[in-house]
């Protein structure tokens, strides 16, 4: 036992800290066969490939192949079956472990390999004597490797390190560990077929495995990692890219007005065209056609909602009716006549019969029918009869019609038309008529075109009555022209009988549609951070429109803002109401759903769902467009916050094409996390956010500056190649609209400011930031970053696991370590690890009083067992007025808020001394397990170790020792 270890273990005993077998008390006698290359801390490798290696370790393979890998060094892919299904190939072998002390296990891998599409990001899975060695989806311990869209570390390579359970080893010196490769896991896949998808190419190479008791893994010489290239950075093409973002901003526009029918139209496309109302350069630009628009698509929500009242709970996410009150509050003072009219089953005319929109190739509103398609027709400026424009049309080879892209609904009696029609004069060319389906779009018999007549160039009028056909329930215009001629049309008129039935006024049923949503939410509010924010943008804007639609049903603005302000810890959150109206606090009365330092808070630190500020975008917009809306500078200042603390988690990287940015860190995130995390500078793009909102909206010049380094660095534009994807249609087009018309603007006319993100490249200032509320740290010490979340994926009780990453120019490692908790184990309050193996938690509803199942869905195949199954983790203390939300045995493996949470934790990893307390009144005393002296990084002074360090409640000592990395 060397004396830095004495001194530890000594240290540790006498601070009264179990230190969970963590440390490695004495090299194993087997690390000397560990062979060449090996580190001192290497108990054992294997080198896969070679073949004495692989002889030497007893190594088997099924669907495997041998590859020649990266810089001259041999590997291994694992294959998909023949038949491909959910597992691919596998490879074992035998690798020798430290009887008596806590074992690791490290796999190294190309940074360069990536997958080419979502569908195959495949991971790779430990066993361990035929058991998993943790759990295949989002647990503590996880897959050894899970394949990305993007690369990891271009140019060389990188380790993944997993702890092995003690019950493996102990008493061991040998142990046979399996990687088997999987496919596709698709966390929200709710039945196993669209859960786990079959893998259908190689896995990523698979290079060396090797086993160590130390948490740190460091390669031995002559196990070459690699040293990428500089990047350079990316030429800027954000012009052109703009211009194609627009041109489809334009295009949707023109799309949403003319061709949507309104009674079916979602949230994304009415909100856009909401906004379009006052975007200049949109064709429903202060159009009255799209405020009438506007409230049929609300009628038809309304007319849903009576049919089925679920519509309110799931076309409409967990706003409810929210962004029908946002459009209505938006557009309120222009709405005022379109409200006074009554409910319509549908549009009860047609748009752009004037042709007065469109430009010289294109007609809003107005299409070729597909058997009938032969030749052109535009909106022409040079001849028409009022207005400013016809439609022009011109067949060619065979007869042309065009006909309107959207419908109308029409009840049973008289119906007429009128169409002016201008021709050549010479023969009967030009035609018109309508098309009428029923209500399940069949075509129902309808009466012929009527021609214009031959003889006069001048203007005519078609016109015709007739009876609607029986069965008709909707109808479609028609305009023809006959081959090879030429026709002008111009003032369509339409008269349709009413569509029978109950006749309720707008502001009736658009009041009681946001009456029940509010009232409905308010006593479902979910408790994820970002989940409650999207409830209380609901429930807050239902409320908004209710003050100004129907002013006795609201409540007064500050009621309905602490919604807003629960959902950024402005105010303890209070969970749902009940019935009567009172708070039901299921979390206590001192829970905060973000913590104050700006972290969205889950059960820990997340990545991608803790990219909230394109919510906090919403919900301050919410607050502060449309009727009665007002600035609110406390919120404004929450929200930058916020928006601002998400830059610590920011790191330098390379770009699929090798080009410099910088990525989200998600190796340290609790939910389901791509590796590595997307491109973001100060906002995550997704589906509801765009770059630059948060700058623009909340004009921080630390959010301009981000913001301003991501343009810097070009990588602006290839994240706009999302507003020009077809997926997710009209969400992304309300994004891209947002982005273009409202958002970019305002971020543009802002001043340049000079900040820039913490992490943004190796040459920024050192900082420390610790949240001890999620208990998540971000270090940057010189050209090295180091994340780590110290109570990782704890559910249902403290598991003494943290998670780490640790990046620089010249490696990257991240790993599953043990840490050092102290609390007062109960042992009558404690859980033992289930035999389960996708997932280490099950789901408790306390809507419904219902129980997911713990574990998750079972895998094809032979039934799996856990490898670290039987163990037992302690729970944490909890406030006294925080209930169970689960009693009993249907409670078991529920994930519980708090449990997994220590008050005091200790990591020590690569160097790196981190006593972080996480409780609110306690103050713990830290005592050096390994150094004497060590700098302290927040303040850069030197620490003397010999005596105690107080760590005071909310705070984290980060202190870094060189010595303690080389041993």
């Amino acid at each position: 036992m060397t004396r830095r270890t004495l001194l530890r273990a000594g240290a540790l005993a006498s601070a009264g800290i179990v230190a969970a077998q963590w440390w490695s008390p004495q090299q194993s006698a087997a690390a000397s066969a560990a062979g060449a290359g090996s580190s001192a801390g290497t108990l054992d490798q294997v080198i896969f490939g070679d073949t004495a290696s692989e002889t030497a370790h007893a190594l088997t393979a099924e669907r495997s192949d041998v590859v020649a890998g990266q810089l001259g060094q041999p590997g291994r892919v694992l294959n998909p079956r023949a038949t491909p299904e959910f597992w691919g190939g596998t490879t074992g072998f035998t690798l020798k472990v430290d009887p008596r002390a806590a074992n690791y296990v490290s796999v190294k891998f190309w940074g360069g390999d990536c997958a080419t599409a979502i569908e195959q990001n495949w991971r790779l899975q430990i066993f361990l004597g035929g058991k998993v060695l943790g759990w295949l989806d989002q647990g503590p311990v996880d897959n050894i490797d899970l394949m990305g869209v993007a690369p990891r570390r271009p140019g060389g390579f990188y380790c993944h390190t997993l702890p092995l359970p003690l019950s493996a080893t102990k008493g061991r010196t040998e142990l046979k560990i399996e990687i088997r490769a999987m496919g596709r896991i698709w966390a929200y896949g709710p039945t196993a077929d669209k859960f786990f998808y079959p893998m259908t190419t190689p896995s990523r190479g698979i290079y060396r495995a090797y086993t160590h008791t130390a948490p740190y893994f460091q390669p031995g010489t002559g196990d070459d990692f690699g040293t990428p290239a500089v990047p350079a950075t990316r030429p800027n093409t954000d012009a052109e890219q703009l211009d194609l973002v627009t041109a489809r901003v334009l295009k949707d526009q023109a799309q949403i007005l003319y061709n949507r029918w309104a009674p079916t139209m979602d949230i994304y496309a009415f909100t856009t065209l909401a906004h379009g109302y006052y975007w200049p350069k949109s064709p429903a630009y202060r159009n009255p056609e799209a405020l009438e628009k506007l409230c049929q698509v609300f009628d038809g929500t309304y007319l849903a909602w009576q049919d089925d009242a679920t519509v309110m709970t799931s076309d409409q996410g967990w706003e409810g009716f929210g962004r029908i009150g946002a459009a209505l509050c938006l557009t309120w003072d222009d709405l005022q006549t379109c409200l006074d009219r009554d409910v319509t089953r549908g549009p009860t005319s047609l748009l752009n019969l004037g042709f007065e929109t469109g430009d010289g190739s294109t007609l809003n509103g107005w299409g070729p029918i597909s058997w009938a398609n032969f030749g052109s027709f535009a909106r022409d400026t040079t001849v028409f009869r009022s207005g400013t424009a016809s439609m022009r049309a011109t067949s060619s080879g065979k007869n042309l019609i065009v006909g309107t892209l959207s419908k109308a609904v029409t009840g049973q009696g008289s119906f007429t038309f009128s169409v002016w029609v201008k021709i050549d004069g010479t023969k009967d060319v030009a035609r018109a008529g309508v098309a009428f389906t029923d209500s399940n779009e069949a075509t129902v018999t309808s009466p012929a075109m009527i021609f214009a007549k031959a003889g006069t160039t001048d203007w005519q009028q078609l016109t015709a009555t007739f009876a609607v056909p029986a069965g008709a329930t909707q109808y479609t215009f028609r305009l023809g022209v006959l081959s090879g001629a030429t026709a002008y049309f111009d003032d369509l008129e339409i008269t349709a009988p009413d569509v029978p039935g109950a006749v309720v006024a707008r502001r009736t049923a658009y009041r009681d549609m946001l009456l029940a949503s509010r009232e409905y939410w308010r006593r479902h509010q979910r408790s994820y951070t970002n989940q409650t924010m999207y409830c209380s943008i609901g429930i807050y804007t239902c409320n908004r429109a209710l003050a100004v639609l129907s002013p006795s049903d609201a409540w007064s603005e500050t009621a309905a803002k602490s919604w807003i302000y629960q959902a950024v810890g402005l105010e303890p959150w209070a969970g749902s109401q009940d019935q009567a109206g009172n708070w039901t606090w299921p979390l206590g009365h001192d829970y905060y759903t973000v913590t104050p330092k700006g972290i969205s808070r889950e059960l820990g630190y997340v990545a991608d769902y803790g990219e909230t500020s394109g919510i906090l975008v919403r919900m301050y917009e919410a607050v502060t467009q449309g009727k009665g809306g007002a600035p609110d500078a406390k919120l404004k200042a929450r929200m930058t916050t916020m928006a601002k603390a998400r830059s610590w988690f920011r790191h330098p990287a390379v770009d699929p094409d090798g080009y410099r940015t910088v990525r989200i860190e998600t190796q340290i995130g609790w939910r389901n996390e791509p590796y590595p995390g997307a491109i973001v500078y100060a906002q995550l793009l997704d589906h509801d956010s765009s770059p630059v909102s948060a700058a623009a909206v909340f004009a921080d010049p630390g959010l301009v500056g981000c913001t301003q380094q991501m343009i810097d660095d070009g990588q602006l534009a290839p994240q706009l190649d999302t507003y020009l994807t077809t997926g997710l249609y009209t969400r992304i087009g309300l994004n891209a609209f947002l982005f273009v018309a409202e958002h970019l603007p305002a971020f543009q006319a802002l001043p340049a400011s000079g900040k820039r993100l913490p992490a943004g490249s190796w040459d920024t200032p050192d900082f420390v930031f610790s949240d001890e509320v999620t208990g998540c740290i971000a270090v940057k010490r010189g050209q090295e970053v180091l994340y780590s979340s110290l109570y990782f994926r704890a559910r249902q009780a403290v598991n003494d696991m943290a998670r780490v990453h640790l990046i620089s120019p010249s490696a990257e490692r991240s790993a599953t370590v043990r840490v050092t908790s102290v609390f007062d184990k109960d042992p009558g309050n404690a859980f033992t690890v289930q035999d389960w193996v996708t997932r280490d938690w099950g789901i408790f509803d306390p809507d419904s009083n219902v129980e997911v199942p713990g574990g998750g869905i079972a895998p094809s195949g032979p039934v799996l067992h856990q490898a670290f199954a039987g163990e037992t983790f302690y729970l944490a203390p909890i406030p006294a007025d925080v209930p169970d939300p689960a009693q009993g045995a249907t409670a078991l493996g529920v994930e519980k808020v708090l449990v997994g949470k220590a008050p005091f934790y200790v990591l020590e990893y690569a160097g790196y001394i981190v006593a972080m307390n996480t409780s609110e009144k306690q103050t713990f005393t830290y005592r050096s397990t390994t150094s004497q002296r060590a700098v302290d990084l927040k303040t850069g002074s030197q620490t003397d170790l010999r005596r105690p360090v107080r760590v005071p409640p909310l705070s984290t000592l980060v202190l870094y020792d060189a010595g303690c990395r080389e041993s």
